[in-house]
């Protein structure tokens, strides 16, 4: 009777030993670097918010309404047409996503011509709050005004999202039309 006890014992004791081994060994064998972050990976929001401004940044994201602008010259180059549309909820996402892309406030070249924005977007959020970003094809510039219209960030405009998505909202214009063509290679 004795010797079972024992026996009982020593595989208590055995197995404790073996899981406080184990327990001891995957906590020492999980390297120290396993917590730290890869600063390689950025969020692409925070380079928005970075670049613009956490008010702005707040504004253009979480927008109740955003509507677009279209500005033509008319045929005897003396005023302008301003055309209209409300963007549709889908869209704010798509617009939100192409807006976030880091590579849109990477840089803002000098450029040798007229600034004149024909492509718009008004955000308007909460309290009366509105933001617009004024978009010039021809330069490939963009840059963002507050309600009253006082420029506050102007960058260049690296690739064609933002025309495909003026083309999408307004697939009439011949203007955009003319613009992807010509840039597709």
């Amino acid at each position: 009777m004795k010797f079972i006890f024992f026996n009982r014992l020593t595989i208590k004791v055995v197995m404790v030993v073996i899981m406080a081994s184990s327990i001891a060994t995957s906590c020492s064998a999980r390297p120290s670097s396993f917590d730290s972050r890869d600063d390689s990976v950025v969020n692409k929001d925070s380079v928005m918010c970075k670049a613009l401004g956490d008010s702005i940044y707040t504004i253009l994201t979480e927008a109740k309404t955003v509507s677009a602008s279209l500005k033509l010259k008319t045929k005897d180059n003396k005023n302008d047409s301003i055309v209209k549309v409300k963007v549709a909820k889908n869209d704010k996402y798509v617009l939100n996503f192409i807006l976030s892309a880091p590579s849109n406030y990477e840089s803002n070249d000098t450029v040798y011509g007229k600034y004149l924005p024909n492509f718009s977007l008004t955000f308007n959020a909460a309290k009366n709050q509105s933001v617009v970003a004024n978009f010039d094809f021809g330069l490939r510039k963009w840059n963002i005004c507050d309600a009253k219209g006082k420029e506050i960030i102007k960058y260049d405009l690296p690739t064609t999202d933002v025309l495909r998505m003026a083309n999408k909202l307004f697939p009439d214009c011949k203007y955009f039309n003319e613009l992807l063509n010509s840039q597709k290679k």
